[in-house]
């Protein structure tokens, strides 16, 4: 007959199989851990790798416009891509501000590679630094003022102003309050800014009743206005036309009562471009002096070469 087994023996029989088990468990653990890591592994990197690859096979081409232009230039650029057949391998990217702005970012080597100015003497420095290519230098369109106002209230105005007398009349007739606020784009920045200020001091002080507050740009300008922070304002011609929708009423001013808004365009200096990056800058900066981009930007309010 067998002795039983002493009870400080059967403990450290259990004591040990049970240390033997917990052990075989953490291990199946460790080794689903490990699998389960590969698989994830597997997957993420090939992921990664698609979006990177398909960021970097886009080329950006990087557009500066006077705040101005920018709907237009956003009808030209649609236009333009209806024509390529390969355009999901780029884009065209619009960055807008005042012309006086764009310049100074232009010089500090902002990555851009074509400027849309709202005058001729940004874009004219800029070859003169060695900024930008003489030979791009073109006049895209020739701006007009706009007197708009909201159309809530009991001011219209059916026709172009062409004259000081017509621009006096309406002023003197506008109804508003006692001490109106008139709305302009910066003439230190803003081309627009420059002729409304000149436009302004030039009319025989019937803006003399007016506060003149002054935005970053015409948008700006146009945003006061929006936001019954004035009552009138000096914007683009362009711009009004775009502002019907949001209840502006507007007059046109003629260019001949105020200086000339020349707008030009010019291809920015840069040292790394790929191939086909150039060759996207010359095709659209081509597009721009064809009849059908002429077409576009007349209908948006603008005059080409001057009328």
């Amino acid at each position: 007959m067998k002795r039983a087994m002493p009870h400080s023996v059967i403990f450290l029989w259990l004591k040990k199989t049970m240390l033997i088990a917990c052990l075989s468990a953490l291990t199946l653990c460790a080794n689903h851990l490990q699998s389960a890591e590969k698989t994830v592994g597997s997957t993420d990197p090939t992921a990664d790798s698609r979006v990177s690859k398909n960021h970097h096979s886009k080329d950006i081409i990087y557009l500066a416009v006077a705040a101005n232009f920018k709907p237009t230039l956003q009808q030209l650029v649609k236009h333009f891509l209806l024509e390529q057949p390969d355009s999901n391998k780029y884009q065209l990217k619009i960055i807008s501000g005042s012309t006086g702005a764009l310049y100074a970012q232009i010089t500090q080597g902002a990555p851009f590679d074509i400027f849309f100015a709202a005058d001729t003497a940004r874009p004219k420095l800029l070859i003169e630094k060695s900024y930008a290519k003489k030979a791009s230098l073109y006049s895209y369109a020739y701006g007009q003022l706009a007197l708009a106002f909201q159309a809530n209230n009991k001011n219209t105005c059916d026709q172009t102003i062409n004259r000081e007398s017509t621009l006096i009349e309406f002023i003197s007739a506008f109804q508003s309050p006692s001490k109106p606020t008139l709305a302009i784009a910066n003439p230190a920045t803003a081309p627009y800014g420059f002729s409304a200020n000149s436009l302004i001091h030039g009319s025989k002080d019937i803006f003399s009743r007016y506060r003149i507050v002054k935005g970053k740009n015409v948008l700006h300008a146009q945003q006061l206005l929006l936001n019954s922070n004035a009552d009138l304002a000096i914007i683009s011609a362009a711009q009004a036309q775009h502002a019907t929708m949001k209840n502006i009423h507007f007059c046109i001013v003629d260019h001949s009562l105020y200086p000339a808004i020349e707008q030009a365009m010019v291809i920015i200096q840069q040292d790394k471009r790929t191939t086909r990056q150039q060759k996207l800058i010359n095709e659209f900066s081509h597009f721009i002096k064809q009849e059908k981009a002429k077409s576009i930007i007349s209908v948006s309010g603008y005059l080409i070469n001057g009328n």
